[in-house]
């Protein structure tokens, strides 16, 4: 999925002495004011402010304040792309991903590689993924393993789950039960569903770290409230190891957990 996000801030692009125009035209979005925020940043797009080009194709690609039309999302965003904003050369890349025909996946696989050599963790793991799966480019298991690597310590959720799967399996990495469950442990604590659940299971079989019911049932109830499936079945298996008080006990560790 694209990150649609609009950006208040010059990360990772180059911007015009624009700040001005940015900002009135960021004070109108923000206000609900649309049309102003297309008008302000349309003119500071035109000057090459990378953040309002980007904006604007978010805008564009929404149908937010214009007519909805993937074509200007495109340009706007390849504007601000070739200013090495980041977001800009992700959007394109999953945009062209999307559409499916093999032209774009060469030059989506372009994009990606530009944001992702820069340390664009989204990107990493979209090109990780490819990698790893052999779409769009030769399946290459080592590099799918490095770049989600690199996103998984850059924070993504995603990729720290996916990271878990690669030591679990040994796809790409020699497997290690102990990293598998570090890793989705660090995907869990972030509230992510399908590492919470992995996690459960590693804690009512002792797979990777020491078994733990109680620690178990916490996290596949965790799981369980965003809609996982073999959470449920999990929950309700420990229910009928574990006593009363136990459960209590798990439920209150479920309660207070914070991502």
């Amino acid at each position: 999925m694209i990150g649609l996000f609009l950006t208040a801030l010059a990360v990772g692009a180059r911007a015009a002495p624009a700040h001005a125009d940015f900002e009135s035209g960021w004070q109108a979005y923000k206000a609900g004011d649309l049309s102003a925020a297309v008008e302000v940043w349309t003119e500071a797009g035109e000057a090459g402010d990378a953040r309002a080009q980007y904006n604007l194709g978010v805008l564009h690609d929404r149908g937010l304040g214009v007519e909805r039309n993937l074509q200007s999302a495109l340009k706007w965003w390849r504007r601000a792309a070739l200013q090495e904003h980041r977001s800009a050369q992700h959007n394109i890349a999953l945009t062209l991903i999307e559409r499916g025909a093999a032209a774009d996946l060469s030059e989506a696989v372009g994009w990606l590689e530009k944001a992702a050599s820069a340390g664009f963790v989204r990107s990493q793991y979209s090109l990780g993924k490819m990698y790893e799966t052999g779409f769009g480019v030769a399946a290459d298991e080592n590099r799918a393993f490095h770049l989600i690597s690199q996103a998984a310590e850059g924070g993504l959720v995603s990729a720290q789950y996916s990271l878990g799967k690669i030591y679990r399996d040994g796809r790409g990495a020699e497997a290690d039960p102990v990293l598998a469950a570090q890793w989705f442990a660090r995907s869990a604590e972030q509230g992510y569903a399908k590492a919470q659940s992995r996690l459960a299971t590693r804690y009512r079989t002792g797979e990777g770290v020491p078994q733990d019911l109680i620690e178990a049932l916490k996290w596949a109830s965790l799981a369980q409230t965003q809609g996982d499936e073999e959470a449920a079945e999990l929950s309700l298996e420990l229910r009928g190891l574990l006593s009363p008080q136990e459960i209590a006990e798990a439920e209150n560790r479920a309660g207070n957990f914070r991502p």
